[in-house]
């Protein structure tokens, strides 16, 4: 068979040669940007700005890769913290996550974030509401664009307050929840954990009195934040003087480096007390928070029973 040749191949695709020729033409002497042009730097840049003011109503959360926000996972990084500290793991209760998921919820529904709600609900109240009869009932919550779950759990680990909530030895139970929304337009997530310990079923014709044990714990909780502000302010005190003494000294260093390296110390050793007394602070909040919930179960409990003992003939 004889080969064919280069005219023949020209021959058979005459047409689409000159096809492509004129296209080719075409877009030489239209305004249409080169390939090369498209990628120019700049209109990258113009191109990424434009698809951004379309679709940025809905930029979605990052995509936490192998791993999904979950309350179940919260609840385990939670018992893994405090067995890491010497504590007995927290029970899952199927009501403690209803009123986890509520709370998150709501918080996503009115657009807030605390743990009382703009018309005065909380956790306490939803208990009430399924019927978790407690006798102590806590709450944490966080708000952000949290990429895994143990990153929530880090978080609340590093805050005092909510720390002294995960590492409570009063606690028996907990519930999670973390749902996804909007904050003011921007999206995000709600986590909550709610921790409990019920309190035990009563006859309902029996009046129960406040409980002693609570009125004690109430007490030695008391004296605890005494002992701190006592502290607090014995630090306040020397932080007063020690602040005194440097301002006085920073006036005359005279460019002294023996001075100068004196006022030094004097300082480390002031941000060093001001870091503990910080600490203590923290400390101090998250206690007095207990303290009133404490507070408020012993009251409701009081005015219970003062109901129950009038309708009592």
């Amino acid at each position: 068979m004889q080969k064919p040749t280069g005219f023949d191949f020209l021959k058979k695709h005459f047409i689409v040669i000159m096809g492509l020729a004129g296209f080719v033409f075409a877009l030489a002497v239209t305004d249409m940007p080169t390939l090369r042009d498209y990628f120019h730097a700049d209109n990258i840049g113009e191109s990424y700005a434009a698809l951004q003011s379309r679709v940025q109503d809905h930029i979605p959360l990052p995509v936490v890769y192998g791993e999904k926000l979950n309350p179940e996972s919260i609840i385990r990084l939670t018992n893994k913290a405090r067995t890491d500290n010497g504590l007995a793991e927290l029970a899952e209760n199927r009501l403690l996550n209803q009123i986890a998921e509520a709370r998150a919820r709501d918080m996503l529904g009115k657009q807030y974030f605390a743990h009382v709600s703009p018309t005065g609900e909380q956790a306490s109240d939803l208990a009430e509401d399924v019927g978790y009869a407690y006798k102590i009932i806590a709450e944490n919550i966080g708000k952000g664009v949290f990429h895994s779950n143990q990153k929530i759990v880090e978080g609340w680990m590093q805050s005092p307050g909510h720390r002294d909530n995960m590492l409570s030895e009063d606690i028996r139970e907990m519930g999670a929840a973390v749902l996804e929304g909007k904050m003011k337009g921007r999206p995000t997530y709600v986590a909550v954990q709610i921790f409990g310990l019920q309190s035990l079923p009563t006859p309902h014709n029996i009046c129960v009195a406040p409980s002693e044990d609570l009125l004690r714990d109430i007490e030695v909780k008391k004296a605890q934040i005494a002992a701190l502000q006592n502290q607090l302010d014995r630090l306040k005190n020397e932080l007063d003087a020690q602040q005194a003494e440097i301002d006085t000294d920073k006036k005359y260093t005279y460019d002294d480096p023996q001075k100068i390296q004196n006022v030094n110390e004097k300082i480390y050793a002031y941000n060093e007390k001001s870091r503990w007394y910080n600490k203590i602070v923290g400390e101090a909040k998250g206690k007095t928070a207990v303290l009133s919930s404490m507070i408020d179960e012993y009251n409701r409990a009081a005015q219970f029973y003062r109901a129950c003992t009038e309708k009592t003939p």
